[in-house]
């Protein structure tokens, strides 16, 4: 399970200078931190069989490290529903993640290699059955550089991660411009609280929409002229 909550900046200079901030460093205790370049590529079939069951496959390749090939569930329920100023940016998805060696996605070959996940086994068969045996394509894409950041904050482990560059899909592209607080171990609490704590002090707002999400608005925003 992935739960995780995401806010957009204005710009990378605002989202950098968070992590820089004294108050930033005093609040929270750093573990470690790490910047990597990712490249993703988005998968479906030619009918969308995937994006009809709100489910998404990923290629994810990291310059020297193997592949990761993901498939998340929209997600199955709101963590928060707070009011108003709409602190819609927090989510729970299933999530599972396979790291090989192969550049292409092999939907059997996951299927197993997935098999002694947390995350319930038969969700991921019941997307992923359909399209055994079928063709996938690449829909869409996503670059951009991440700087993760790890560490504890009121008793939980978080990977605060700064996200900077581009949905890209049907030849349109939008900027990638976000943090994502994601739940390592711990309660669920302190994230909102981090969130929460973040916007008092920044220029930014809660993001509901994932990057795969916007790929794929662009994708109909080009179908619709």
């Amino acid at each position: 399970m992935e739960t995780e909550l995401k806010l957009s900046f204005p710009d990378p200079e605002t989202l950098y200078a968070v992590s820089d901030e004294p108050w930033f460093r005093k609040t929270v205790e750093i573990r470690s931190e790490k910047t990597e370049e990712y490249e993703n590529r988005y998968l479906d079939t030619k009918d969308r069989i995937l994006d009809k069951s709100r489910t998404s496959m990923r290629i994810r390749h990291v310059l020297g490290q193997e592949y990761i090939h993901t498939v998340k569930t929209t997600p199955a329920m709101p963590i928060s529903d707070l009011s108003a100023e709409g602190f819609s940016g927090l989510t729970s998805k299933c999530e599972w993640n396979v790291s090989t060696d192969r550049p292409e996605f092999d939907v059997d070959f996951f299927l197993r290699e997935a098999k002694d996940s947390k995350d319930p086994y038969e969700i991921l068969a019941a997307a992923l059955v359909p399209v055994s045996g079928k063709e996938l394509e690449t829909v869409c894409k996503t670059a951009f550089k991440r700087h993760t950041i790890t560490a504890e904050f009121l008793g939980s482990t978080v990977e605060i991660c700064l996200d900077t560059g581009s949905c890209i899909a049907s030849e349109r592209s939008c900027p990638i411009c976000e943090m994502e607080i994601e739940l390592i171990s711990g309660d669920v609490a302190p994230v909102e609280e981090l969130g929460l704590l973040i916007r008092e002090h920044a220029d930014c707002k809660p993001l509901a929409v994932s990057k795969y999400a916007r790929c794929l608005m662009l994708m109909r925003e080009n179908e619709n002229g």
